[in-house]
């Protein structure tokens, strides 16, 4: 019986690290400005001069990769920088009225788009790929778009300058999906930026024009500051918010929640974050998963990440990770557990790389097999031609339940170098479950190693006939030479275990997101509901009037594993057993059982068909009538059926060995049913 899981939350946390090289820049025409990220206070002036370009109307900036782009609104056009502020090129064409621009998904980047162009239409999102090419477009409902915003999760928001400037979500495929502040609520909304605790900062053009900060998930308003005219917004690393009018750049001390300090005079646009050593990107980074799990079942936690892996751990401080992948299945919890979760992007820099798909990749068939603890270490014996870290390697997991997978790297001789235990989640005996199992072993060159499985729930193995035959490569950085079993015997023919290699060489440069948390919380399993396991009823009566003590909401089913589920509607049938479990506040119950038993009422006697004689009878009961009789029924008081005969013997039925007591019998005849009651003396 598949317990329940309800309301999905979202923790979300998107930052960079900051250091030297990352800032906040702004448009303040003809110049880009950097600030300090964390004070912004500015740091490098006029760090692009956008004059050279003679630009009418520069508004929205965004770092692509390793280059800067800003839009033209009125020229249509955008213009492309590296990170050392020389110019590249432009991109134009199928663009109009043109105001923010954003990187969605680390893939595209979206442009509003306000104005028909060609073959784009007005009030619509332009979409581009990295490198400048056109990829379509998706309209907006008739909304003039302002700004778009990256959610980091699937999903974006877009803020509209008409239409009751309402600001929604949308999905990146362009699908609207709902408005997280309605129209109405704000006039002409501007630039959009997520807050360091997760909540939305708007900047307003027109009155009440200013600078506003919402709950995401409730639209309530938490913070405004009427500001005159403004357009773009940003939260420093500090806490206080940048905002920008005609007038300038201004600083919201949010101690006070209403100082306004201008830090310099000038029209000034919207600002973004850059990273001016952008060889690798800090990694946004997001946690989906219940708002609570069942006592005694598992949680789904996804991470929605721009990055190129996730780690999870069981700890804040924990250097090893219990799973690595974008989805972890946690295993099943009986009291609340906090996980944490860090995503990874790599760079350009230091001397190694990252190799994946070493080795063989993926099993072609489903056979299975368990290695049991201390008795049987079964893998892969490989060698080496470069040093390199064994970073993970993927498992087919085959078994119904989860359970421990103990790793170990041997050497030559069989002797332990290092061990890790890494809990699996369930897999399935027919379509296995595919694993990312992190290991983290080192392994020098020129040897011959040993990467075993101690102990392990079923995984997929492969025998010579199903698989290409030894050597198989990591990378060129080593060979899987074959088999290895029982810390004793080379095995040249199968193939154990573990697929797709991942390693690592030298130094690679990675880009870490902060570590942050998410709390499991777990309901208690309510007790199944109460009753008379026996119950008996009339002809007509549905599993709703059945007798049944609960707190929570019944849910019936037709059979013990809870598989079939039933509709309290369902009319009952004699001699069925149904089983009934409740729900509180979203946990199933386990299952109570019901057995029932028709209760004949008197409307179901008369005496057109049949006469029956004697009445009381001691023995034998005669039954006269013209019609074929299939068989008789009789039921105790209670609706019991103790006894059936099918037809007749000369005319009567023996009931000499019944006890005293009254009778119902019910006969079957020619397709008609004839009920009498019956004294047995």
């Amino acid at each position: 019986m598949r317990k329940h899981l309800l309301c999905f939350t979202l923790l979300v946390l998107s930052f960079c690290i900051t250091n030297a090289q990352e800032y906040i820049a702004v448009i303040q025409s003809p110049y880009v400005h950097l600030l300090n990220s964390e004070t912004g206070e500015i740091e490098i002036e006029e760090f692009i001069d956008l004059s050279v370009q003679n630009p009418s109307t520069p508004k929205g900036i965004a770092q692509v990769g390793e280059e800067i782009w800003i839009t033209d609104q009125l020229k249509n056009v955008i213009y492309r920088y590296d990170l050392e502020a020389n110019f590249l090129s432009q991109i134009s064409g199928d663009m109009a009225n043109i105001r923010g621009l954003r990187l969605i998904n680390n893939s595209e980047v979206w442009v509003t788009n306000a104005a028909n162009s060609g073959s784009t239409p007005s009030n619509s999102i332009v979409q581009l790929d990295i490198d400048g090419n056109h990829l379509g477009h998706f309209t907006t409902d008739g909304r003039s778009p302002f700004d778009v915003l990256d959610m980091n999760n699937g999903e974006v928001l877009i803020s509209y300058s008409d239409g009751g400037s309402p600001i929604e979500r949308r999905d990146y495929s362009g699908d609207f999906i709902e408005f997280i502040i309605n129209p109405g609520v704000l006039n002409f909304a501007q630039q959009m930026a997520m807050t360091q605790d997760g909540h939305l900062l708007v900047s307003t053009f027109s009155s009440p024009s200013g600078v506003y900060i919402f709950d995401i998930e409730t639209g309530e308003e938490i913070f405004y500051s009427s500001q005159s005219g403004a357009r773009g917004a940003i939260q420093t690393g500090d806490g206080n918010i940048l905002w920008t009018n005609s007038a300038g750049i201004h600083l919201i001390d949010m101690d006070n929640g209403g100082s306004s300090s201008i830090i310099k005079a000038g029209p000034a646009q919207f600002f973004a974050m850059i990273n001016l050593d952008a060889s690798c990107i800090t990694p946004s980074l997001s946690i989906e998963g219940p708002d609570f799990t069942c006592e005694d079942s598992s949680a789904t936690l996804i991470a929605n990440t721009n990055g190129e892996l996730v780690h999870w751990y069981d700890s804040e401080t924990s250097t090893t990770p219990i799973f690595t992948g974008f989805e972890f299945i946690t295993p099943e919890l009986s009291e609340n557990t906090t996980y944490w979760a860090q995503a990874i992007n790599y760079g350009s820099e230091g001397d190694g790389e990252i190799i994946e798909g070493g080795a063989r990749l993926a099993p072609a068939t489903t056979s299975s097999s368990t290695v049991n603890p201390g008795t049987s270490p079964w893998g892969l014996t490989f060698t080496t031609t470069e040093a390199f870290t064994i970073n993970s390697v993927d498992v087919y997991l085959a078994s119904n339940s989860p359970g421990d997978l103990v790793m170990q790297l041997l050497d030559e001789n069989w002797n332990l170098i290092e061990e890790t235990t890494v809990a699996c989640p369930a897999g399935n005996a027919s379509s296995p479950v595919q694993f990312e199992v992190p290991i983290n072993f080192s392994v020098e060159a020129g040897n011959t190693y040993r990467l075993v499985a101690a102990s392990s729930p079923e995984m997929i193995r492969e025998f010579s006939s199903e698989h290409e035959g030894f050597p198989y490569p990591i990378g060129d950085v080593g060979t899987v030479t074959g088999g290895t079993i029982n810390n004793a015997e080379t095995n040249t023919t199968v193939y154990y275990f573990f697929y797709n290699w991942k390693v690592q060489t030298g130094d690679v440069e990675t880009c870490e997101s902060e570590r942050i948390p998410y709390t499991v919380e777990v309901q208690e399993t309510p007790d199944a509901p109460t009753g008379d396991s026996e119950q008996f009823f009339t002809l007509g009566e549905t599993l709703a009037d059945l007798t049944v003590e609960a707190s929570g909401d019944l849910n019936w089913y037709a059979d013990e594993n809870g598989e079939t589920p039933l509709d309290e509607s369902t009319e009952l049938v004699d001699q069925t057993t149904y089983y009934v479990s409740q729900t509180i506040n979203g946990c199933e119950s386990e299952l109570f059982a019901i057995t029932v038993f028709l209760q004949l009422s008197t409307i179901d006697l008369n005496t057109n068909m049949f006469s029956i004689y004697p009445n009381p009878v001691i023995d034998e009961l005669y039954i006269n009538g013209k019609n074929n009789i299939q068989s008789i029924e009789i039921f105790d008081e209670t609706g019991r059926k103790i006894n059936q005969f099918n037809g007749m013997n000369n005319g009567s039925i023996n009931l000499k060995d019944m006890k005293p007591g009254v009778y119902v019998l019910r006969i079957h005849a020619d397709g008609k049913v004839q009920s009498f009651k019956v004294i047995k003396k």
